[in-house]
């Protein structure tokens, strides 16, 4: 299959055909297609999760996002999306009601630092990953993230304050907030940025093989890219919730 270069294009996998495994690191260096998920965690009170990732990682450093996962060779979506909640959130999960396809809501059982049992429901809110690209130039080792994303909901049974986590050590800060704060926070970051964002990528120079770098990274959420993929899923939860 042929990916249309259209921004947020949505994506059916079973027209996609593997071609290999490689690490993440040789996925990015190649362009090659790989597959994302992100999730929106909100607990019982409605507050989503925000993590602030470090000034030590590179891609990104000190800017805000949600919880994301690449997905490895032969791995199942729901098994991502679980890896990236034990990995990332310090949780073990210990039971699962099994999904059989990459749309298909399921529920499990995670136990937390401090030996306490918490319910989450987890629901995909695209029906199709979305596809994005993004050329980050010399910059970065001319790296090109090529891109299908699934954008999930996992709803925690206890509120944020019941629930002790321990994130990951490329995560520097964390917060919670309504919806309608991050309906606010994203807007304006899109406002202040992305006429700055558009510009920066009209004026780099071309790559060698004619694309362009879409510049470096501007605004609490990294750039455009980022931003307009958080806000189709604050666009999808206002549909769902």
């Amino acid at each position: 299959m042929l990916i249309p270069h259209h921004h947020l294009t949505p994506v059916n996998p079973s027209t996609l055909i593997p071609i290999g495994s490689y690490p993440i690191d040789v996925a990015h260096r190649r362009g090659y297609l790989h597959t994302g998920h992100c999730l929106f965690i909100m607990d019982a009170s409605g507050l989503l999760l925000f993590l602030k990732r470090s000034s030590d990682v590179v891609t990104c450093p000190s800017t805000w996002s949600i919880l994301g996962e690449h997905s490895i060779a032969n791995e199942e979506a729901h098994d991502t999306v679980v890896r990236g909640m034990e990995e990332e959130l310090g949780l073990k999960q210990v039971r699962r009601e099994e999904a059989n396809d990459y749309d298909s809501a399921f529920t499990a059982e995670f136990q937390t630092v401090d030996k306490d049992i918490i319910h989450v429901a987890i629901q995909n809110i695209t029906q199709y990953p979305l596809y994005y690209i993004r050329y980050y130039g010399p910059r970065l080792d001319n790296r090109i993230d090529s891109q299908v994303t699934y954008l999930w909901l996992a709803r925690l049974t206890k509120r944020h304050d019941e629930v002790q986590i321990k994130l990951d050590e490329e995560v520097a800060n964390h917060k919670w907030i309504s919806l309608e704060e991050f309906s606010h926070w994203i807007e304006a970051d899109a406002r202040d940025n992305d006429k700055d964002d558009e510009e920066t990528e009209v004026n780099q120079p071309l790559l060698l093989d004619g694309m362009k770098d879409d510049g470096p990274p501007n605004g609490d959420f990294c750039h455009h890219t980022i931003r307009s993929l958080y806000t189709k899923g604050l666009d999808n939860l206002k549909l769902l919730l």
